[in-house]
Formats: C-alpha cells, sequence, structure tokens
C-alpha cells in the first residue's frame, strides 16, 4: 500500500513491511498508522520489518504521532536496515520512547546492514515466542 511516498504491507503471518521515503510529514504518518492498526487487528504479536535506506527525517510532530499508535500495538520486535547514522539515531529515539510506556517491554531493535539479516534475526524472535521463550 503507498501512502505518499512511503510503502507499508503485511507479510503474512506477522511482519509488517515499511518503507519510509525522504521527509516523512504528518498526514503520511497517519495513514501509516491507520494501515498498521488495522494490519495489526486480531494478530497475537508482529514485528516490524523497516527499510530506512532513503529516509531523510522524521520531525518532532511525526515521531509523537508514531508513538501514540505503536504503544498500543502487540509489537515483540523491530529489524531495521539501510539505516543512515542520523536515521539510526531518530528511528532508535522513536522505538525507545515507545517502549518506555509499553508495559511489556518485548520490542527489541536492531540495525543490519541488509534484509536477509533483518529477516533472520526476526525468524529467531518468532522462534523465541512460539516456544514460550518470550
Amino acid at each position: 500500500m503507498d501512502i505518499g511516498p512511503h510503502w507499508t504491507n503485511l507479510e503474512d503471518p506477522d511482519i509488517i513491511r515499511l518503507k519510509l521515503v525522504g521527509v516523512v510529514n504528518l498526514d503520511h504518518a497517519q495513514g501509516v498508522n491507520q494501515a498498521h492498526r488495522e494490519f495489526a487487528q486480531g494478530l497475537p504479536h508482529f514485528f516490524y520489518l523497516i527499510d530506512l535506506s532513503e529516509l531523510d527525517s522524521i520531525p518532532a510532530a511525526v515521531r509523537k504521532e508514531a508513538a501514540g499508535t505503536l504503544k498500543d500495538l502487540p509489537l515483540y520486535g523491530t529489524a531495521i536496515y539501510g539505516a543512515s547514522l542520523a536515521a539510526r539515531v531518530v528511528a532508535k529515539l522513536l522505538l525507545t520512547a515507545v517502549n518506555l510506556v509499553r508495559a511489556d517491554r518485548k520490542n527489541p531493535v536492531q540495525f543490519f546492514e541488509t534484509e536477509a539479516d533483518a529477516r533472520g534475526w526476526l525468524a529467531s524472535r518468532r522462534e523465541l515466542i512460539l516456544t514460550g521463550q518470550i
């Protein structure tokens, strides 16, 4: 699903993919958040697989909008790949803030160079959930 220059979808069984491009504005963030609430509906858990290879910035108002949605979703791991140092800092700040207000604190955030490495880590997170270790 395209939302402005960004893209997101639900990949069965439990991965929400997201690619952010350029500057994320508030309208686009609200569209992404709405899509993610719909994707997560009925899922016992999900993971984020995020491509930040083309991200320029996420303004403060957009970070606040995202955090308000993420704190209520059954998110159990975020794998980010392709992020510049600046994008890593912004993503880490946003997701750390979300984790501070979540009671379960089950959303570790990891950064990877490649999508394949990110997917490997998500597969290990899924296995921990399926075996009751998380």
